[in-house]
């Protein structure tokens, strides 16, 4: 094996590794490892019909014809953003929530990075696959981070519409944050590729390119920044529901309460 080809392994693998154990440890109530588990394995799974998906919803797009940056914009978000965040919400809402082991708002967090994360993975293979070893560095510093962040958007939303009154309103206002996220971090590469591969690129494109990456780079960011925030905000939350909670104890191991589980108890609201 070449060093190079050990490079890009490393580069594929490391970051989901990484990212998988930075959520589970966020949550001071960790959840079973066999769920988390079984969930990384379906968010694999539904990679699967991804595929099709995308490569149907691309061949519609030559018979209208666009221009490079309404075309840029059908494959960020019909093509890309739109079916592969609907995959990611159906392990989220039709397996991890209906866990016992699903109890606070928390849990929506981990358990969607996870089923991302697992997508990201097979996504990520098949991506370093065919461009090597600069795109598995350039995907492990930004697409797999943002498949974790868009999944646990997608949980957060689910974990709200559970425990906050059973709105299932807020399981598609998560998926849109979702995809708008996801559509506007693809909108900048895919834009730049397709206005860069004309024959004759248009003349002064350096401040559109410009405008283009730093687009890129604020989705990015404030993503970052706002999952960062939202987790501080989630373990908070824990420790006042929670006060005698020892830090990476179990989930299944917290005593049940009467109220449910959004005034701190272990009894899960179904949605309504």
């Amino acid at each position: 094996m070449s060093i190079q080809t050990a490079l890009a392994i490393v580069f594929t693998v490391l970051p989901v590794v990484v990212l998988l154990r930075y959520f589970y440890t966020r949550d001071i109530r960790r959840e079973p490892r066999a769920a988390l588990v079984k969930t990384f394995l379906l968010g694999l799974l539904v990679t699967i019909p991804a595929i099709p998906l995308s490569l149907g919803l691309s061949a519609v797009l030559p018979l209208f014809s666009p221009g490079p940056l309404l075309a840029a914009l059908y494959d960020a978000f019909v093509v890309a953003a739109i079916p592969e965040e609907l995959l990611k919400l159906l392990v989220v809402a039709l397996y991890c929530a209906r866990r016992v082991s699903f109890d606070e708002p928390m849990d929506g967090v981990v358990y969607g990075a996870t089923a991302a994360l697992g997508f990201a993975a097979l996504e990520n293979v098949l991506y370093v696959a065919d461009g090597g070893l600069i795109t598995a560095a350039v995907r492990s510093v930004t697409a797999v981070p943002m498949h974790a962040i868009m999944g646990a958007v997608l949980g957060h939303y689910v974990a709200r519409a559970r425990f906050g009154g059973g709105r299932r309103i807020d399981v598609w206002k998560g998926w849109g944050i979702a995809v708008l996220m996801h559509g506007l971090y693809d909108f900048g590469p895919m834009a730049f590729f397709r206005l860069a591969g004309q024959e004759t690129p248009p003349a002064g494109m350096g401040p559109l390119f410009l405008g283009l990456f730093l687009l890129f780079l604020g989705v990015v960011i404030t993503s970052g920044l706002s999952m960062r925030q939202l987790i501080r905000r989630l373990r908070t939350a824990q420790l006042v529901v929670h006060p005698h909670a020892r830090e990476g104890g179990s989930a299944a191991a917290a005593p049940l309460g009467p109220q449910g589980a959004a005034e701190g108890s272990d009894v899960p609201r179904q949605l309504s």
